[in-house]
């Protein structure tokens, strides 16, 4: 009898724990698949506007918020909210960059990301351009970065106007424990020749135009440039 009364316990004690596994696993899981994609919502103040480089555009998005870093494996989609594109000016790729920063509340250096890749997003969401390795850092302030600075022309399908609605990265997080508090997606623009400009399809002019008028501008800046350089060489004793 007392045999029995602990091999049933056993049992019960067994159902338990695989109930309570389940459980786990449930739960976990529409965590992971909310965090595939992750929207960021563009100042409207910068709807319409072309910005020109050099200089950074950030976004964030609390679509994160609340994760812990468990060394879990993530694809992640990041894009921008309300259907909204950003039409990039890249007649320069190489100065050009974009980057995901997690803000965590560690208070100290959180630790890198795994081997992390990525690629931009077409308006519809699929590739555009070649698969990239990606940079990764950590900082004291408890955040950790990933991005994409190795763009060219060629892994760029030879284009220099063009529209993303954001970027792709698989990559895995650390396991500390800690947890994610904010998330910024950041444009980096490191010449004046580059820039980008946000909004719908319906928004946005259509590339040929864009082109056009960007090349307008950039004619223009150089007639003013040549102009100033004769007046000066004119007045020079």
């Amino acid at each position: 009898m007392l045999d029995e009364s602990v091999g049933q316990r056993y049992h019960r004690g067994t159902a338990m724990w695989r109930s309570i596994s389940i459980l786990g696993i449930l739960i976990a899981l529409p965590a992971i698949g909310r965090c595939d994609t992750v929207q960021f919502t563009v100042n409207p103040a910068n709807i319409g506007t072309l910005i020109q480089g050099p200089g950074t555009v950030d976004l964030f998005s609390s679509g994160l918020n609340g994760t812990v870093l468990a060394g879990q494996s993530l694809s992640l989609d990041l894009q921008l909210s309300n259907e909204v594109l950003a039409r990039l000016f890249l007649p320069d790729p190489g100065t050009f960059g974009i980057g995901l920063t997690i803000y965590t509340n560690a208070g100290t250096f959180p630790g890198f990301t795994g081997p992390t890749t990525g690629y931009l997003l077409d308006p519809k969401a699929n590739q555009f351009g070649g698969t990239q390795a990606a940079g990764r850092a950590d900082g004291s302030d408890g955040t950790l970065d990933v991005g994409l600075v190795s763009f060219t022309s060629s892994n760029l399908e030879a284009a220099q106007v063009f529209d993303i609605s954001g970027v792709h990265f698989d990559t895995s997080f650390p396991n500390n424990g800690f947890v994610i508090t904010d998330a910024r997606l950041q444009f980096s623009f490191n010449s004046a020749s580059d820039s980008v400009e946000f909004g719908t399809a319906k928004q946005l002019p259509e590339p040929s135009t864009s082109g056009l008028i960007l090349v307008g501008t950039l004619v223009i800046a150089l007639v003013v440039w040549r102009s100033r350089r004769t007046q000066l060489s004119i007045n020079l004793p």
